[in-house]
């Protein structure tokens, strides 16, 4: 009788596992333990893959003998592709490392093609047998899709940022970076945006770079979005052929942004108007305003200085009423870009020095908010400080601050290249961490409230936005790429003087449009994931090195001893 129960039991349990076996065999689940929920797809990243429709094919040109940070690096973009492949099996990837059986020559033709294809290469260090040895590799990935490709680089450059973090930062943005590729690749429709003109604003070649991308550094606004330029005084003529204030807003309304662009002339009160009802209609608006009349122009020639005076663009009613105000100031920071000053003479020939000109922040964002998350330093010019006011019903997100040792200078006030002949007293820049971006978000009240139309047409302002955003930079030059005398462009946010490049500044402004504009504002939402960075406490590792390395060593081996031990227990007590 024993016996037959012994048997049944063991045929019950064969008949329990072979049941599992095809119920997990049928049924996929998978279960997300982490903390910050690494593994887990966010909603628009999910959506995007179920729109392949055909075979996407990825290269990830990260393989071989890596350190361990690039080995954490490569592990999570498989994890990654892996999630990406179990939610759509036509996703397929290929790990490759560049260097890898090939000679010199062939290395060389390999690297130069994949810096063509927009991939950015990066020097290793290799430390082995007390022997140092050198080694490129390209931390990025090529997708392909219906004959079209896209590149991506995997490592977030940050500038003032340490390697780990670097790494880790990274990490947080595969996901991102990977689903912002397919993305491109896939979508057939583009938002139209606007450049508005009028009021001197920037011209096209001086907004080449964001607009179509000149140098390596991609990711310009024509790869999400249709880009064009409407002047707001140029009007269509109605129907009775004379100047319409509806039509102008219907022409207005085609674009789903409009970017004002360091404009240098006052706004007419029809030209906020406009602008004003524009916004009422829900249309988005990204404002790069200079609150001060300044460039390095005016220091040029024998004048000893240049007055930085206020500009005053007439906007000042209508962004109060928004939520905002422009100071009439410049922000003088020591975390600043490099401008070449003669320190002496050798012979006749003068010789030059890079320093630092204070007038020019390097803008290093530590906001966690998806926009600036993660973002690599923003080059910046003659800078002014926002201020929030009173508006009912506005959220105001501050994006971008100065360093912690700025100081702060009111126009009018004058500006010399004299500054640099001495030291500088780092105890004068303890104004802290001032406010130089915000996001505005909410139901916008118009700023013609109890007013009539400008030119007393009949047309009735609408007086309140439905749910709406904008963004106001204190700066116009964050969105201005440099132009020769010879009308050559470079790329925005590069240092002709050192050969530094600051990939931040067209990051922050497809990253904001992409915000602002409902059908990608999803998108630039995953940005927003964190993988928490977890190191081992350096000193206490050199302290108790031995400590550790047998607790690690001997913990496992007591814990299987210490079940074997218990496990025998049991069968003498069950069988005594």
């Amino acid at each position: 009788m024993i016996e037959l129960q012994k048997h049944k039991s063991i045929f019950i349990n064969i008949i329990l596992l072979i049941a599992i076996n095809i119920i997990a065999s049928n049924l996929y689940f998978r279960l997300d333990l982490t903390e910050e929920k690494k593994y887990s797809l966010n909603d628009a990243t999910k959506e995007i893959l179920n729109s392949i429709d055909d075979i996407i094919y990825v290269k990830v040109y990260l393989n071989g003998d890596l350190p361990a940070g690039f080995i954490r690096l490569k592990n999570s973009c498989q994890e990654t592709l892996d999630e990406f492949r179990n939610h759509n099996t036509l996703l397929e990837y290929q790990f490759i490392d560049p260097n890898y059986g090939n000679n010199l020559e062939n290395r060389k033709n390999i690297y130069k093609e994949l810096s063509e294809n927009g991939l950015h290469p990066t020097n290793l260090e290799i430390k082995a047998n007390n022997s140092n040895s050198e080694q490129i590799i390209f931390p990025g990935a090529i997708i392909y899709y219906k004959g079209r490709s896209q590149s991506l680089n995997l490592l977030q450059n940050q500038i003032g940022t340490n390697p780990e973090k670097v790494l880790n930062n990274s990490v947080e943005s595969i996901e991102y970076e990977l689903t912002n590729a397919i993305h491109k690749l896939i979508t057939n429709y583009k938002p139209k945006i606007a450049f508005l003109d009028g009021h001197n604003e920037l011209d096209e070649l001086e907004t080449a770079d964001i607009t179509h991308s000149l140098g390596l550094v991609k990711g310009s606004l024509s790869e999400y979005f249709k880009i064009d330029r409407i002047d707001i005084k140029e009007y269509e003529l109605d129907e009775n052929n004379s100047l319409s204030l509806s039509n102008q807003i219907k022409r207005l309304l085609q674009y789903k942004a409009l970017i004002i662009a360091k404009p240098t002339k006052a706004f007419t009160e029809v030209d906020k108007f406009l602008i004003d009802q524009y916004i009422m209609n829900g249309g988005k608006t990204m404002w790069f305003l200079d609150g001060v009349a300044m460039d390095m122009d005016s220091l040029k020639g024998d004048a000893p200085f240049s007055m930085a005076v206020p500009l005053d663009l007439n906007l000042t009613d209508l962004l109060f009423k928004y939520g905002v105000r422009v100071n009439y100031d410049l922000v003088m920071d020591f975390q600043a870009d490099q401008i070449p000053i003669i320190v002496g003479y050798q012979g006749n020939v003068p010789q030059q020095q890079l320093l630092p000109w204070f007038y020019h922040p390097i803008i290093i964002p530590k906001n966690k908010q998806s926009i600036v998350k993660n973002l690599d330093g923003i080059k910046s010019a003659f800078v002014s400080t926002l201020d929030t006011v009173k508006a009912t019903g506005i959220k105001k997100i501050p994006l971008l601050f100065s360093s912690p040792y700025s100081k702060i200078v009111r126009a009018p006030h004058r500006v010399s290249l004299s500054i640099l002949e001495k030291e500088p007293n780092i105890e004068q820049f303890n104004a802290g961490e001032k406010p130089i971006a915000y996001l505005l978000e909410g139901e916008f009240q118009s700023a013609f409230q109890n007013r009539i139309a400008p030119n007393n047409e009949s047309l009735k302002p609408k007086l309140t936005s439905p749910s709406n955003k904008m963004i106001v930079f204190g700066d116009g030059d964050i969105i201005k790429n440099h132009v020769s005398s010879s009308r050559n462009a470079f790329p925005l946010g590069y240092n002709k003087f050192s050969k530094s490049q600051f990939n931040g500044n067209k990051q922050l402004i497809v990253n904001a449009l992409n915000y602002l504009i409902t059908e990608n504002e999803n998108l630039i939402n995953i940005r927003a994931k964190e993988v928490n960075l977890r190191l081992l406490n350096k000193s206490e590792i050199k302290n108790n090195r031995l400590k550790w390395q047998l607790i690690n060593t001997l913990s496992p081996l007591a814990i299987i001893t210490l079940i074997i031990v218990i496990f025998s227990l049991v069968r003498k007590r069950q069988y005594r």
